[in-house]
């Protein structure tokens, strides 16, 4: 067997173009057995290394584009196919931690990142689940993180708050010719993070059309239909857990000045049609941005009236006619007018993520004070007289306590807080994607953000 699959790894480099395209199928049919994954590292992972570069199969730009609409595709072309039958062969390879190794290229990351950005990739929808398997790698997630330089924020955020000053720095005859050369230098210097790159597609697509969910789709057929980039929110995810990655995450994106972290807060909520895997992969970002809570900094920010955090994550933790009238005058605003038909996170986990948010945010005086000033324990009360789940009672209950407590008792209490919850660790979404011959079931087995 090892002798005929190496036969066939040497048809990936064929001059023929029919031939590559059959040896990519056949190394996305057995890619998805365990036992012959091994198989790929052989020779150094030759055939993993051959399997990236036939990624630049892919071409940016479609020929025949369906009168239908711009993302539906007609006459898909051999150099498409056997790019997707590639990176479908390469989601399978890397979830074997023995084969991630190969995967660690500077150049075929950024190639990867380019697949998923470009407008009108065939690809990008595979390609953002490679990546977030890919990345569960600490060595591979910290590619993505964008180096946080404090000045720069500081000058980010006054920019944010008043554009014109901008306009007034450029303008001012005061700057010497050094200081103008060495603003212009910087700025040419200056590129756009990968991270920035996947949260701007990840944000716009998103909000004008929610996603359909991506585990229905059979990830063996050509694509038809606009890229969902839902597996994007286990990248950052993946990203949040990486060396720097919560603090690039809390800072502001090159592109806008917005906070990285407000762009994922819309899609935690359930009621906005969101695909679940990116609502899990948010809510993962969103808590394990939490645990530095108790430096200034970072609590500063957590707590601002600009991220607005507690409203998005009480939002999904209140169900119908929670509150009397009184109650109703005293929460934040985006909780005061909720319809009859409101219903609660109905998934158990998201619930104890949403919930220990807020705990990691007792864990500071000034996290305290504010879930007060928002009057957190009525939406916890609420929440906890219909909840079952003991984990979630639980933490619903050290939240009571140090919220409703007094300060010297919860100051006790705090330093354990963060003990108490675990980082939002997750399973990375495995991909094992299978095709139309398989006896298997058809379609990508995901396994659950956990």
């Amino acid at each position: 067997m090892e002798a005929q699959v190496a036969e066939l790894f040497s048809f990936l480099s064929d001059s023929r173009e029919d031939l590559r395209k059959l040896a990519a199928e056949n190394c996305a049919g057995i890619s998805k057995s365990t036992d012959l994954q091994p198989l790929f590292g052989l020779n150094d992972g030759a055939a993993v290394k051959k399997l990236m570069e036939m990624i630049g199969d892919h071409p940016v730009e479609f020929g025949n584009i369906s009168a239908a609409g711009p993302y539906l595709m007609t006459n898909t072309t051999t150099t498409q196919m056997i790019a997707h039958d590639a990176v479908t062969a390469m989601v399978n390879l890397s979830t074997n931690k023995d084969l991630i190794k190969y995967f660690n290229n500077d150049a075929f990351i950024a190639s990867l990142v380019l697949s998923i950005i470009m407008p009108g990739s065939f690809l990008a929808d595979l390609c953002c689940m490679l990546l977030n398997n890919l990345t569960k790698e600490e060595e591979i997630a910290v590619k993505l993180v964008p180096e946080v330089d404090e000045k720069e924020e500081e000058e980010k955020f006054k920019l944010r708050m008043n554009p014109s000053l901008l306009a007034e720095r450029l303008a001012d005859a005061s700057l010497t010719e050094g200081e103008k050369s060495e603003s212009t230098n910087k700025k040419q210097r200056r590129r756009t993070p990968y991270l920035d790159n996947l949260l701007e597609v990840f944000v716009p697509v998103s909000e004008t059309v929610p996603a359909s969910s991506s585990s229905s789709q059979d990830v063996d057929e050509q694509p038809k239909a606009k890229p969902t980039y839902n597996f994007l929110a286990g990248v950052f995810a993946n990203v949040s857990m990486a060396p720097g990655g919560a603090k690039a995450l809390r800072s502001r994106s090159n592109v806008d000045n917005v906070i990285r972290l407000a762009k994922l807060l819309p899609f935690i909520n359930h009621e906005g049609g969101w695909d679940s895997i990116r609502r899990g992969g948010c809510m993962s970002a969103v808590k394990n941005c939490c645990f530095d809570v108790q430096d200034e900094t970072t609590g500063g920010l957590l707590l601002s009236a600009e991220l607005n955090l507690v409203p998005y994550i009480l939002l999904p933790l209140c169900g119908p006619n929670d509150f009397d009238d009184e109650d109703i005058d005293s929460l934040p605003e985006d909780l005061q007018l909720l319809e009859p038909t409101k219903t609660r996170e109905p998934v158990v986990h998201f619930r104890l993520i949403l919930v220990e948010v807020l705990l990691l945010l007792t864990s500071s005086r000034p996290g305290r004070h504010h879930l007060r000033e928002l009057k957190v324990y009525n939406v916890v009360r609420a929440l906890h007289l219909g909840e079952k789940d003991e984990e979630v009672i639980d933490r619903i209950e050290r939240i009571v306590t140090m919220v409703m407590g007094d300060e010297e008792a919860e100051n006790a209490a705090a330093a354990a807080t963060e003990v108490a919850v675990t980082k939002a660790k997750k399973k990375p979404a495995v991909m094992e994607v299978v095709d139309d011959d398989s006896d298997v079931e058809e379609g990508p087995v995901i396994e659950e953000i956990v």
